[in-house]
């Protein structure tokens, strides 16, 4: 069941999405070069790139499948959690979205998107 204040973080991810949209996701997220699970570095990549190509193009359930996929790749990928939590948002899973940022904000407590992604999860939580 979608919280209330659902509404308020609507208008915050969008204010996140229009900021993030025009950074490379995958960039940000390829900043720890190990691979968990055997996964080459190369291919933890392209499940990323996936994940951005398919946020883009508006096709959230699929972004969220192709990040979660390089978060079980690789779970030190903050951005990969960022990514994830904006698309889980989109398909109105809360539920994932707030695990998502909390993730994120553990991994990258000094990411510009911090703040934002904060106010996110306490109106989420109510």
């Amino acid at each position: 069941m979608k919280p209330r204040t659902m509404g308020k973080t609507k208008l915050f991810v969008t204010l996140c999405l229009g900021a993030a949209v025009g950074a490379t996701a995958c960039g940000a997220a390829r900043s720890a070069p190990r691979a968990a699970g055997g996964e080459d570095v190369a291919r933890i990549g392209q499940y990323c790139d996936t994940g951005m190509a398919a946020f883009e193009r508006k096709e959230f359930a699929a972004a969220a499948e192709a990040f979660d996929h390089c978060i079980k790749a690789d779970p030190n990928r903050a951005y990969a959690y960022y990514y994830a939590g904006l698309a889980y948002h989109e398909i109105d899973r809360a539920d994932l979205m707030v695990a998502r940022f909390e993730i994120f904000v553990r991994l990258a407590p000094d990411a510009p998107e911090r703040l934002q992604v904060e106010s996110i999860l306490k109106t989420a939580r109510g």
